[in-house]
């Protein structure tokens, strides 16, 4: 959960642009739920046995009392019991529900029970359906909150119950992660679950640089899986057409046998009989070589086909690998930049050590916040900018925006958007850094 408010919590928000959240999981996780928590309203059928009610991919919309408007698409849960490639391909279909793109992917867990292998596998299938990209777009979204104890939190409910399958699956997220109860009449949880999980939409996409999931992604992933099964359906089609023929080089064996078994017949003798046991055998051995023929040329075929898959694997794992370095040298090629940058007098968080502005930025040390001093900057680096509110300050009414630490999501002051007294639009665009949250370093 994030750190406190700087401000009071009777803000006005400010109207943005749609945002379209996609949910997926699997069967009986509470995703349509979910979703009519993000409504507000119960716009999506709930189930009411132990079967799946949602089987096609819906699209509803809403506007928040701040104007932002959220389009919520819900999909089929997924099962492993069930033909996997058709609720795969209703899932793809809402790619193009979305006319702007998916902005963030919730992917729906229930605290109520463990994080099965089903689950893991549908986490693989999406990757592989969307491609790895869209682990950049995710969120977990935890329900069942009815069933905690009162004094049992989130994290507290994850440090006794995480498998190491879903801790894997947190980091590939970027650790986003909120929890939803979906059956609560609080007004104010309601209000507090739905801000947490767009303060994480809001950080996917400052993240995605305000790019969206698009079809043309999905498409270019479809067209990759298209492109690596041309090749194994090829074989199999071959292998199909070897076992055809054998099949029927077996048929016209066994007519000629029989034909010439009436023939024998009509005119038995022991000369006969003992030819036709030599037939006989001699068929037996055609059979024979026929079967180990057969059994050969599939054996070779299932071994050439292991061989590829066993490739392609070792393909993908390394080019992740490669990713992954090239994402850790850009990381530390950050760190580097910003120790040389970092010459003059700066100040950084004081929870992490994070630099966020320089001494020279400050523009005015004479302010004042609810924990004490504050300084107006002209410039801050390394936060994230929250929701625009409303707040009537001393000075006059401004729309003003929490800002976090990048790192550790502390919240160190916030952002002046616009202020509506002339004599204070000097400060729009700058920021406010309470004292009590920064660090002098390099004095």
């Amino acid at each position: 959960k994030m750190g406190g408010s700087s401000v009071s919590d009777d803000w006005e928000f400010i109207a943005n642009e749609a945002q379209t959240l996609l949910m997926i999981g699997c069967i009986g996780e509470g995703k349509s739920a979910t979703g009519n928590s993000i409504l507000g309203r119960n716009a999506f059928q709930l189930r009411s046995c132990f079967g799946a009610v949602t089987r096609t991919c819906e699209i509803q919309r809403t506007r928040l009392e701040d104007g932002q408007i959220l389009d919520v698409i819900d999909t089929p849960g997924f099962d492993f019991n069930a033909e996997s490639g058709l609720v795969g391909n209703e899932i793809g279909r809402c790619i193009d529900l979305a006319d702007d793109g998916v902005h963030a992917v919730l992917f729906v867990l229930s605290v109520r029970t463990s994080f099965s292998k089903e689950e893991q596998a549908a986490i693989q299938y999406f990757k592989k359906l969307f491609g790895t990209k869209i682990s950049d777009y995710m969120i977990v979204v935890y329900t069942g909150g009815d069933k905690l104890e009162d004094d049992d939190s989130l994290n507290d409910h994850l440090d006794h119950s995480c498998p190491d399958d879903l801790k894997e699956v947190l980091k590939m997220c970027g650790n986003r992660q909120v929890f939803f109860d979906n059956k609560t009449e609080d007004p104010a949880k309601k209000a507090e679950q739905l801000r947490e999980l767009l303060f994480h939409v809001n950080m996917v996409v400052q993240m995605a640089g305000g790019k969206p999931y698009t079809s043309e992604l999905f498409e270019e992933v479809k067209m990759k899986l298209r492109n690596d099964s041309v090749e194994v359906n090829s074989l199999l089609g071959d292998l199909k057409q070897g076992v055809t023929e054998l099949k029927e080089q077996l048929q016209r064996f066994s007519f000629v046998e029989q034909q010439r078994r009436i023939t024998k017949m009509k005119s038995f003798s022991p000369a006969t009989l003992i030819a036709d046991v030599s037939f006989d055998f001699q068929q037996s051995l055609v059979r024979a070589n026929l079967q180990i023929l057969a059994e050969s040329k599939m054996n070779s075929t299932m071994h050439s086909l292991e061989k590829q898959l066993e490739e392609e694997r070792t393909a993908r794992l390394g080019a992740e690998s490669k990713i992954r370095e090239l994402k850790d040298s850009l990381e530390k090629a950050q760190r580097e930049t910003e120790e040389l940058t970092v010459k003059h007098r700066s100040y950084s968080c004081y929870k992490c050590r994070r630099h966020v502005s320089f001494h020279d930025d400050i523009i005015s040390t004479n302010f004042q916040s609810k924990k004490g001093k504050a300084f107006l900057f002209a410039h801050v680096r390394n936060v994230v900018v929250g929701t625009n509110e409303e707040k009537r300050l001393t000075t006059g009414l401004h729309t003003i925006a929490d800002i976090y630490c990048v790192d550790c999501n502390e919240v160190l002051g916030w952002k002046y958007e616009k202020a509506v007294e002339p004599s204070q639009k000097y400060k729009e665009g700058k920021f406010i850094l309470e004292l009590c949250k920064i660090v002098k370093d390099n004095w």
